[in-house]
């Protein structure tokens, strides 16, 4: 793809993730973009279609719809505003530093992030009016999310309040941290802490505590973030070695097999989603894209950190193991993968690859855009060739399929199912890493 064709689409295809930042009045107050469910009612049959209705009549009625879909796409905004941030970096185009990154980090710590309590005598949570401050939640990941936004956010502009708040949510998710499964920080709080108990943040039918693949990504890569660029410097509040072994620390946990840690990474080399409820880590199933990016990131810059290229061997290792192995085009897919050169999710095609007549899971439409933005950035240091041929061949792909407005779909090599910004930050996160490759 010519370098001069991805250069022209970027600044399109940022101005389409844009139409979705502030497009109703709860995202304009809280500097969030704005997301409407669009899958279609009919999925839904029986009872709970009808369920379905009421609920969404009801938030309608007492003008919470809007409300209650942006705040749930929180994290999903932290990934916005850095792959707006990563546009502007490549670019050299500042527009939207202050109408996005500088009003969303003003705006958004006054979004109402309630803290989910469990009273002894109750079997469901509930929530106090207590409310979480600044970028933290109830959610580990979602806070390493908006710390590596606000990394970005520093990198851009060099202004110190954006890596003090990198540095205010990493302390928090340094405090997730306990022995439970041999180290690790939990996916998520009840009562403003760790759920240990696994009251409230575990998946569906989950008892006890829950440590998955994705927060322990997002500390380690946070820590290693902030060692390299609080390194040398002696300023309040951050502790430069802490950093490191922190991001080590983590890192050992991640890879090794119990007791030291919960080996993470199965045994082709690609990164499983979460041990079970055992600590055994056998969830084959579940290889999610993003938990074979974000990684790459936290290895690389542990790498430079600690003066030690073991680590940059281990990121190339799980990064050649996922775009190397193509998904099974004789069956459903049951994880993702490539099929004919091109990224795909395992819920968002057929068996070839082609469209699905479903619409999937709108968390799982941003995994290939966090894979190939950490991608990219890996490949700046190693300079792989592969790596530049494979982004560029699925920036082709997604560019050739996207529509009139520069809108991308879920599926990067079908036409656009439906429309949205979280579809379109993965887009956009393609663009980019296109254009750093390049």
């Amino acid at each position: 793809m010519a370098t001069d064709d991805v250069k022209a689409a970027a600044p399109l295809v940022a101005r389409a993730l844009h139409r979705w930042y502030g497009a109703d009045p709860y995202a304009r107050k809280a500097g969030l973009y704005s997301y409407a469910d669009q899958s279609p009612a009919a999925r839904r049959e029986g009872l709970s279609r009808i369920a379905g209705d009421l609920a969404g009549d009801a938030l309608a009625l007492f003008g919470q719809r809007n409300r209650a879909q942006d705040v749930t796409r929180w994290w999903d905004s932290a990934n916005a505003v850095t792959a707006v941030i990563d546009y502007m970096a490549v670019t050299g185009d500042r527009s939207y530093l202050g109408p996005v990154v500088e009003n969303t980090f003003a705006k958004a710590p006054g979004t109402r992030r309630p803290v989910y309590r469990r009273p002894v005598s109750l079997s469901r949570p509930y929530l106090r009016l207590e409310r979480y401050q600044g970028f933290i939640n109830g959610f580990y990941d979602d806070e390493g999310w908006w710390a590596l936004a606000w990394i970005a956010a520093y990198d851009l502009t060099g202004d110190e309040k954006f890596l003090a708040a990198a540095n205010n949510i990493f302390a928090d998710m340094a405090g997730a941290w306990d022995d439970f499964w041999g180290g690790g920080i939990y996916w998520g709080k009840c009562d403003g802490s760790p759920d240990r108990a696994g009251a409230v943040a575990v998946p569906h039918g989950w008892k006890g505590g829950y440590k998955n693949a994705i927060a322990n990504e997002l500390f380690i890569t946070v820590a290693a973030a902030l060692g390299l660029r609080y390194r040398g410097r002696n300023l309040a509040g951050a502790d430069q070695a802490g950093y490191l072994n922190w991001a080590v620390r983590g890192w050992e946990w991640f890879s090794s097999p119990p007791p030291a840690g919960i080996a993470m990474i199965n045994e082709v080399g690609l990164v499983n989603d979460s041990p079970d409820a055992q600590g055994v880590n056998n969830n084959t199933e579940s290889i999610w894209s993003y938990n074979q990016g974000v990684i790459l990131s936290g290895l690389r810059d542990l790498s430079e950190l600690a003066g030690d290229e073991t680590y940059l061997g281990r990121a190339e290792k799980i990064a050649d193991a996922f775009i190397e192995t193509p998904c099974s085009a004789s069956a459903r897919p049951s994880r993702s993968g490539v099929i004919d050169g091109i990224l795909h999710e395992h819920d968002d095609c057929r068996p070839d690859g082609g469209a699905r007549p479903d619409v999937p899971s709108v968390d799982s439409t941003l995994f290939k855009g966090i894979f190939v933005r950490n991608l990219a950035r890996l490949y700046a240091t190693t300079r792989n060739a592969a790596y530049q041929q494979f982004i560029l061949a699925n920036a082709a792909s997604a560019l050739a399929h996207a529509d009139e407005r520069y809108q991308f779909g879920c599926n990067w090599a079908a036409p656009v199912d439906v429309a949205d910004f979280v579809r379109q930050t993965s887009g956009l996160d393609l663009v980019n890493a296109a254009l750093l490759v390049s």
